[in-house]
């Protein structure tokens, strides 16, 4: 099966799940890491996620894997946190994240820029504003613009 569509199936079949275990599936990636092949789910909650979180998650989800059989050839199951600079790629994502910082990066340019640092503003279902540093520039940015966009650690 191609790597795009293991990517897929396993969508599909472990987000409902996480869902009904109370988890929100933040990304899976299927890659190729030092010669084996190694499915992430990366997965959060509100108030974060802790190891307890990840074994529970990975005995589940690698026995729905085993149930299913849509992974031919041995790989290694790896859940974990997406992280404090977690990405973000839904318009839920941003809402959930309204007024923290986040680096975004767009496909054209806006106000002059490709790559944008600022805390997300106001997002609602076709994009989401962005407080620049110092609070004297909006810029505005629809989904559609975002190529990648995640948020940045703050101390």
């Amino acid at each position: 099966m191609v790597r795009e569509k293991i990517v897929d199936v396993a969508r599909r079949v472990a987000g409902p799940v996480l869902e009904e275990m109370g988890y929100e599936l933040a990304d899976i990636k299927f890659i190729m890491e030092s010669g084996r092949w190694r499915l992430q789910l990366f997965i959060d909650k509100p108030g974060g996620i802790t190891i307890d979180d990840c074994e529970t998650v990975s005995r589940e989800i690698d026995t729905l894997i085993e149930v299913e059989d849509f992974i031919q050839g041995a790989y290694v199951l790896e859940v974990s946190s997406p992280g404090l600079d977690r990405p973000l790629y839904k318009p839920a994502d941003y809402m959930r994240f309204n007024g923290k910082l986040a680096k975004v990066k767009t496909n054209v340019a806006i106000e002059g820029q490709k790559v944008l640092t600022g805390r997300i503003d106001s997002p609602d279902e076709e994009g989401f504003s962005l407080i620049m540093p110092g609070g004297r520039k909006v810029v505005y940015i629809k989904y559609g613009q975002v190529e990648k966009a995640r948020l940045e650690v703050e101390f």
